[in-house]
């Protein structure tokens, strides 16, 4: 029981590890610029140089971070918006073409209601004027039917609707969540990593003369 809860513990830990890696890569390779300049070579030469190496590395990552982070967002790659400045180099010989734009006709449809309903006339007979009254009934009550009927529709086609409208808006808003969550987990990160470098990199390359007598 015990080796078994040690090998989880050991994956957990991993696991762990894992998710951190740029942080320790960024916590090793200053580790490494720092043993190399202070210890290994010891002069104020080194120092300045593994400053250096460690602003050039600095530099790369955070700009690398910055253009991915652009790219994640959908916009224009720069290296496109730069190739295509040069494509709109002015030429010498220039070709005008003549555009004629032609006017659209649109044609518009109107939608007729034609409805039958019987006329009451006073000189007919009784029995005529009842049965025209009950066939007007009858087709008021045919049009309350289909009424009815349409407002049920638009009911459950609204209740629809917003059921859609409710799945889509938690959709867009987990896709926010997940696309702000890998944006900080990702590429900013990135960035910050690159940012720390160079930072560690002009402290070493401007102090490198303090340092080296700090050293002695």
């Amino acid at each position: 029981m015990s080796i078994q809860r040690l090998r989880l513990w050991v994956l957990e830990i991993w696991r762990w590890l894992a998710e951190g890696e740029i942080v320790f890569m960024c916590l090793l390779v200053i580790t490494a610029a720092v043993v190399l300049g202070f210890y290994t070579w010891r002069s104020e030469v080194s120092i300045r140089s593994a400053g250096y190496l460690l602003q050039l590395i600095g530099m790369i990552f955070a700009i690398r971070g910055l253009l991915s982070i652009r790219a994640h967002f959908g916009q224009t790659l720069l290296r496109k918006i730069f190739l295509n400045w040069l494509k709109q180099f002015p030429k010498w010989k220039r070709n005008f073409v003549l555009e004629i734009n032609s006017a659209d006709s649109a044609s518009v449809g109107t939608k007729l209601s034609l409805e039958i309903w019987t006329p009451d006339n006073s000189e007919q007979p009784v029995e005529k004027r009842i049965e025209g009254i009950v066939k007007n009934l009858e087709r008021i009550r045919t049009e309350q039917h289909e009424h009815t009927n349409s407002i049920d529709e638009l009911k459950q086609s609204h209740e629809e609707h917003k059921k859609k409208v409710a799945e889509q808006a938690k959709k867009i808003e987990n896709e926010i969540h997940s696309e702000l969550e890998l944006l900080h987990t990702g590429d900013l990160i990135t960035s910050v990593v690159g940012l720390v470098w160079l930072t560690v990199g002009i402290t070493m390359s401007t102090m490198a003369p303090e340092f080296y007598q700090w050293l002695k």
